[in-house]
């Protein structure tokens, strides 16, 4: 957790919007950002398989307000 929230956590099935930044760890290299220009936040339900594994279960617990950093590894993220 890089920044503590509040509120209620996410929870399985929960509707959530999220704004993410992907990295990619061998380069550190930024591919696509919700905070690019003309991006938005991304909207999705939790914990259903709507959205890759890492992400899935990396935002189950999150609180409102809350920044985690998530490390995926391919086989949970886009292969």
């Amino acid at each position: 957790i890089v920044q503590a929230g509040n509120g209620p956590a996410v929870k399985k099935g929960d509707s959530v919007t999220v704004h993410a930044t992907g990295v990619v760890q061998q380069t550190s290299k930024k591919f696509w950002s919700t905070k690019d220009p003309g991006q938005q936040p991304f909207s999705y339900k939790a914990g259903v398989g709507s959205v890759i594994t890492g992400w899935d279960q990396g935002c189950l617990g999150a609180q409102l307000g809350e920044v985690r950093k998530l490390s995926i590894p391919a086989h949970e993220g886009y292969g």
